[in-house]
């Protein structure tokens, strides 16, 4: 099948990039980038007439939970509500819809409540007493619990490991960090056919946003799921060509199952299978609105607390070695600044004992930096996962947090591509919505939505290196640089359509283009 797509405004993305009318491709391969005229003397199973449309490679999305994602978007959707009160009532309104035997809920932030608090297990059991509730703070580092659940989790606290245990706050109903995930042994588990249309249902949204790859922390998100389980059925729907996003699989896996893992891993060499095994994925610390991010000077208001660690410094090293010496890739949970010193002196040492000089070792998030952590980064060639939307919930409270001099030191992403590392942008979903667009907006203009708030303008980023964030940078994250995330001859052929033109526009009306057309493996997923 030989498709055409001309009379458009074709961007590249190479380096340096290059603006074309028309992009032709062949099966699943781009064969042609060029002018109209050059395009329409060959042959052509399909032409379709872009209309003066942007042509670019399909996004991708290197930092988000996709079953995560379509798990709270069944259950209750908390992202932006304004009260306690607002909770209960739609916690109420939800359990009246179908009366579910357990009823998960995410997206609430304190900061945005009208309460000022965190909801508790008293809050709460004015939805329910009888149904078990956990709502899960925007960040997926602290939940709040009813009294149902608090029963239920407290008949399990034997098989619950003391070191878990200490994160649970019975009398408030909080869960902390690894206990935040005790919620799984109590909800019933997914079938494998309601999980399919998980991954599917959750494609689709993708596709809708010009996605078309995801670096996807999945496989400690279900309950009663094994992540063995969870990789055939990625598996079982590409090869049953129901898979429409590109999955590359950050591998959160417990230590004493990592060694097993390893016979699920995709081949090294695979750059064209639609689902693959990526770095193993670690979690050194939490979250800034948690206040429990490590950070070295502790928090402005409370210096002593210098947020909670997952692992001591030894166990740390323990892990990434492991995954070392398979020669697989990490990427590692850090937003404070600690835990950031923490990886790095942890892929010092790994790599002074082994050297992998072709290691992608990378960071997720590195939000609290400084100018001596991203020079060590740089030497290392530790990659940075990085969120610009998260600037739209953050400018309000980093300076509350880190204090004003340190505050200038984060989000440095110009910082971190002037001294040469390698950095690809997320979301975090559903921390935030994977809205490419919006992600793109927040990282040119350094502004709030509302565009009355800019912090730190000098990070700003070219609407170029923004794109490339998502584009060509992403795809060397997960090393698909030869074969995609970018529009050339010989490249796998992943396109999006949008209506507009990213590179004479605004950047603060990005959010309002549209995506008109999402191409996978030279086939239409999405069209508007």
């Amino acid at each position: 099948m030989r498709r055409l797509w001309c009379h458009g405004k074709v961007d590249s993305m190479a380096r340096p990039t290059r603006r074309c009318e028309a992009v032709g491709v062949e099966n699943e391969t781009i064969v042609f980038l060029g002018t109209d005229q050059e395009a329409l003397t060959q042959n052509w199973d399909e032409i379709i007439d872009l209309e003066g449309r942007q042509v670019l490679p399909g996004f991708s999305d290197t930092h988000m939970h996709l079953l995560h994602y379509v798990l709270f978007q069944k259950n209750l959707a908390l992202f932006g509500v304004d009260s306690i009160e607002s909770i209960v009532r739609m916690g109420r309104e939800r359990i009246a819809q179908n009366h579910p035997p357990c009823l998960l809920g995410m997206g609430w932030n304190q900061e945005h409540l009208a309460e000022g608090r965190m909801p508790e297990r008293r809050d709460l059991d004015r939805i329910s007493t009888e149904i078990p509730i956990c709502l899960l703070r925007v960040c997926a580092h602290i939940a709040a619990c009813n009294t149902a659940m608090v029963e239920r989790l407290t008949e399990i606290r034997d098989q619950v490991p003391p070191a878990v245990w200490e994160k649970v706050d019975v009398a408030h109903g909080l869960l902390r960090e690894e206990a935040m995930r005790l919620y799984m042994e109590i909800i019933p588990p997914e079938s494998d056919q309601e999980i399919r249309d998980m991954i599917r249902r959750g494609a689709a949204d993708l596709n809708a946003a010009g996605i078309t790859c995801v670096h996807s922390d999945d496989l400690q998100v279900l309950s009663g799921t094994s992540p063995a389980h969870l990789v055939e059925l990625f598996r079982a729907l590409e090869r049953d060509g129901e898979l429409t996003v590109r999955v590359y699989e950050q591998c959160l896996v417990e230590p004493e199952d990592f060694e097993a893992f390893q016979v699920l891993r995709s081949s090294p060499e695979d750059r064209t299978s639609l689902f693959r095994t990526g770095p193993r994925k670690l979690l050194q610390d939490g979250s800034l609105g948690a206040k429990s991010a490590e950070m070295i000077a502790g928090y402005v208001d409370e210096p002593d607390n210098h947020g909670i660690p997952i692992h001591t410094e030894e166990e740390l090293y323990q892990l990434i070695r492991a995954a070392h010496r398979q020669r697989m890739d990490v990427a590692v949970h850090a937003i404070g600044d600690l835990a950031l010193q923490k990886v790095c002196d942890a892929v010092e040492r790994v790599q002074r004992e082994d050297p992998w000089p072709q290691a992608r070792h990378g960071v997720v998030h590195a939000q609290t930096t400084s100018p001596a952590l991203l020079e060590r980064m740089q030497k290392l060639n530790l990659q940075a996962y990085i969120q610009p939307i998260f600037i739209e919930a953050d400018m309000e409270v980093i300076a509350q947090r880190v204090g004003e001099a340190h505050a200038r030191e984060c989000y440095n992403w110009k910082s971190m591509l002037e001294l040469g590392l390698h950095a690809s942008g997320g979301s975090d979903c559903p921390v935030e919505p994977f809205d490419i667009l919006d992600n793109l907006r927040a990282a040119v203009t350094r502004q709030n939505r509302a565009g009355t708030k800019t912090y730190l303008p000098e990070q700003a980023l070219t609407v170029e290196e923004g794109l490339r964030l998502f584009t060509s940078d992403a795809a060397w994250a997960c090393r698909d640089e030869e074969v995609r995330g970018t529009l050339e001859v010989g490249r796998l052929a992943d396109l999006v359509v949008l209506d507009g033109d990213l590179f004479h526009m605004d950047p603060a009306d990005f959010p309002k283009v549209k995506v008109v057309e999402t191409v996978l493996n030279g086939k239409t997923v999405f069209r508007a």
